[in-house]
């Protein structure tokens, strides 16, 4: 068999300019604010001290970037202790090789954020999207943005795919151990459990469940010196994560859940704004009912969903059901198999608008706000949203005989 190589160097070459980026970022430009904080914070854990202790860390952030009141004053720690064993390789080292390393594993992430073009496929790429796809998947708008906040987004996302990758390739014990890194942001990793069930049954799912609390108990004890710290970051987080304006669906236009557009929509509407900020039981709220609703989708065209469905309602539910940053939205990634799906079975419309609507989170707020459109991040969602509940879910007919 000839080997494609085209395709083959334009994914090289996208994972190559990336992460030249990244490095050059991290040797040239004193940037990736969240990276020094969650570093910094692991580095404090580590050291026996609370990495939630604010004032402590603000001092560290004031000393690194010294003309940035902004950062400052909203900075914080809100990573739960199992991320202080993630990060602990970083925080062993200094800073500056920690950069270069950090660099280094998004390109790796990068890589494997395109195993989601294989994940699932019945059929080859067209030519033109083999040559496409890769790039735009491994260098846009968001995946920059990521590298120069140093957000751990794309970490997550890279783990989520390679997982997927091993589950598919009977691989569950690594698959599981990937997914748990994407939990060091809880609450937009929590629909990977029952992804995790739908994919691989209840074992799998308990398996995750396990291992996340296993990491988070281990890292509450090195943080904290106790499990019970646990219950100290849960304490801190219901407060802290509020006094951030950054987190705020009332400050924050690029928010992309549906509390955010439900706030920017009642302005237009009404002439009065509307506001809910979630929190943890608003939040587990939504996705329940946005499972009761992708459920009852699935009863409705009496089918089990497809694999690429499944993972596709998990990933909007993460962006649409909890106050999640821009960066987070490249999960969104993961939904690419489904929109192939799309494709395959024929539904050309409907795939050219779930692209178009994947594309348009691509685009940075400065650019569309220029037409006067400020929400253009939580509309493309609850437009995604909407077409993966009305739209095919695949996989094979419900049998309702005995």
């Amino acid at each position: 068999m000839r080997t494609n190589w085209l395709p083959l160097g334009v994914s090289i070459a996208a994972v190559g300019l990336l992460t030249a980026f990244a490095v050059y970022q991290a040797l040239c430009v004193n940037l990736a604010p969240d990276f020094f904080i969650y570093r910094a914070g692991a580095e404090m854990g580590l050291h026996g001290e609370s990495p939630y202790d604010r004032e402590k860390l603000r001092a560290l952030v004031a000393a690194q970037y010294p003309d940035n009141a902004l950062l400052i004053e909203h900075c914080g720690y809100f990573l739960p202790p199992q991320a202080a064993l993630i990060l602990a390789p970083f925080a062993a080292v200094p800073y500056p090789a920690a950069k270069v390393s950090w660099a280094i594993i998004n390109g790796l992430c990068a890589a494997a954020v395109l195993l989601v073009l294989r994940l699932f496929a019945s059929r080859p790429l067209p030519r033109g999207a083999q040559l496409l796809l890769p790039l735009i998947l491994s260098w846009n708008y968001l995946t920059a943005a990521i590298i120069e906040l140093g957000q751990t987004s794309l970490l997550c996302t890279g783990c989520i795919a390679a997982g997927l990758w091993c589950f598919e390739r009977k691989q569950p014990t690594l698959g599981v151990l990937l997914w748990s890194v994407a939990f060091v942001k809880p609450h937009v990793a929590l629909p990977l459990i029952p992804l995790a069930w739908y994919l691989g049954g209840w074992k799998r799912a308990a398996a995750l469940v396990a291992v996340v609390a296993m990491l988070n108990l281990i890292g509450a004890t090195i943080v904290g010196g106790s499990p019970l710290f646990l219950r100290d970051y849960l304490n801190d987080l219901s407060s802290a994560h509020k006094a951030v304006m950054f987190n705020l669906a009332s400050s924050n236009p690029e928010i992309t859940s549906w509390n955010r557009l439900l706030f920017a929509m009642t302005e237009s509407w009404a002439g009065e704004r509307f506001l809910i900020e979630l929190t943890a039981t608003t939040t587990v709220a939504g996705y329940l009912v946005w499972w009761a609703l992708a459920v009852m989708r699935c009863w409705l065209a009496q089918k089990w969903p497809s694999a690429a469905w499944a993972t596709a309602a998990a990933v909007v539910g993460s962006v649409w059901c909890v106050q999640a940053l821009p960066y987070d939205l490249i999960w969104l990634a993961l939904a690419v198999p489904w929109v192939r799906e799309l494709f395959s079975a024929g539904y050309r419309v409907r795939g050219w608008i779930a692209a178009g609507l994947l594309v348009l989170q691509l685009i940075p707020l400065d650019l569309v706000g220029q037409l006067g459109i400020s929400t253009h991040r939580p509309l493309g969602v609850a437009c995604f949203a909407m077409l993966v509940l009305v739209g095919p879910v695949g996989g094979r007919r419900i049998s309702l005989s005995a």
